[in-house]
C-alpha cells in the first residue's frame, strides 16, 4: 500500500511543471531508508519542468531520511529543516536546494486539504 511519500513523488512526477521553480535548474535526490532497504527518488527540475525517477544517480542535493520522517515532512507534521536540525535527516550538497524543495511539500498539502483529503494527502474517507 502506498504511503504519503510514495503518493507525493507519484503526483510530483505527473505535475510536469511547477511554476514556483521556473528559475531553478537542478537535481535533488531523496534516499528513503526503510529498514535495510534504501529507495531513491531523483527529481530533476529544469526551469520548472519536473521529472521524477527512482535513480540513484548523483544529484546537486541529496536528502537521506527514514521513511517515517519523509512521511512526516510530506504530511506537514514537521519541516525538512526541523528534521535536519534534530538529526532525523542528513543533507549532502547544496542545502539551498532543500529549502526550495520545501515549497513542493507545502504545495502538496495546500492542494490536498479541503478537497476531501487529510493534510498528509490521504483521502478523508480512508
Amino acid at each position: 500500500m502506498a504511503d504519503a511519500t510514495d503518493r507525493f513523488f507519484d503526483e510530483l512526477g505527473r505535475r510536469g511543471h511547477e511554476p514556483m521553480l521556473t528559475r531553478l535548474s537542478a537535481t535533488l535526490r531523496w534516499d528513503i531508508v526503510d529498514g535495510e532497504h534504501v529507495e531513491h527518488r531523483r527529481v530533476r527540475v529544469d526551469r520548472g519542468a519536473i521529472s521524477v525517477t527512482s535513480s540513484g544517480e548523483s544529484a546537486d542535493c541529496v536528502i537521506t531520511a527514514e521513511r517515517a520522517v519523509c512521511n512526516d515532512v510530506i504530511g506537514g507534521r514537521t519541516s525538512a529543516l526541523a528534521a535536519l536540525l534534530r538529526g532525523a535527516a542528513v543533507i549532502e550538497g547544496d542545502p539551498e536546494l532543500m529549502v526550495l524543495a520545501q515549497r513542493l511539500f507545502t504545495r502538496q498539502r495546500a492542494g490536498a486539504v479541503g478537497r476531501g483529503h487529510l493534510p498528509d494527502g490521504r483521502p478523508a474517507d480512508a
